[in-house]
């Protein structure tokens, strides 16, 4: 994760619709930002994150730069394609540090 210092803010988030089906989930979803003022490389930094209630289960999907990106898009996809889910799980030992307080 390319955190830099520790001006950043998580925020959490929703999937969108969801049928009843997949309102029972498991998944915690953030956004997790940081803008270009405060960080050397001078450009905004968003990461999309989720984890399992357990924590023991983390993803992330790293954006760089300021487009407009549908956060509560990508949770819904997380509950409802495993295999999307699964290619963003991560081991990065940032991630449990970002979720500490949420």
């Amino acid at each position: 994760m390319d955190i830099q210092d520790n001006h950043g803010y998580l925020s959490e988030i929703t999937p969108n619709r969801l049928s009843k089906n997949d309102q029972n989930h498991s998944w915690i979803f953030a956004v997790y930002s940081q803008f270009a003022s405060n960080r050397d490389d001078k450009r905004e930094y968003k990461a999309f994150l989720f984890r399992n209630d357990d924590r023991t289960v983390f993803g992330l999907k790293e954006h760089w730069g300021n487009h407009v990106i549908d956060f509560r898009k990508l949770a819904t996809r997380v509950v409802q394609d495993e295999d999307f889910r699964k290619s963003l799980v991560s081991d990065d030992p940032d991630l449990p540090k970002v979720w500490k307080r949420h």
